[in-house]
């Protein structure tokens, strides 16, 4: 599997988190409207990591609420940082590690905290996860 198809099956593991709007690799816009949403976005790969014919891919999950110059998005971004409940990240991404299939098996192995993202010219209130994928 490649970059693209790790990509919808991330996205698919974070549609169960109700009411996240999420945008896979080959999807991201140029610009966010609506809150709160998930960008998947590829990070570091090593190519072939065993005697195998097989890849390390590294994934960061933006999750962006509102424009920056909102505070109380804060409070907001809590529950999606926990370790369990219906809009915990990492509880989605845990539920099916192969990703719909696309990975032989995956780690979310950190959370960055809470921050600003500038995308498309816009600053926001954001978390970033980092998901590292394991794949033929």
């Amino acid at each position: 599997m490649g970059m693209k198809e790790i990509g919808t099956g991330i996205k698919q593991r974070l549609r169960s988190i109700q009411g996240l709007r999420v945008f896979a690799t080959d999807e991201l816009p140029d610009s966010i409207n609506q809150f709160p949403a998930a960008l998947v976005v590829p990070g570091e790969t090593a190519y072939v990591t065993t005697l195998a014919n097989d890849a390390d891919y590294n994934f960061r999950i933006i999750l962006v609420f509102s424009r920056a110059d909102s505070p109380s998005a804060v409070s907001r971004m809590l529950p999606y940082i926990a370790l369990s409940g219906s809009q915990s990240v990492l509880e989605a991404i845990h539920k099916d590690v192969t990703l719909d299939g696309s990975a032989d098996t995956c780690k979310l192995t950190r959370n960055m905290g809470i921050g600003a993202l500038t995308w498309g010219g816009s600053t926001y209130m954001s978390t970033e996860f980092q998901l590292q994928v394991w794949a033929d």
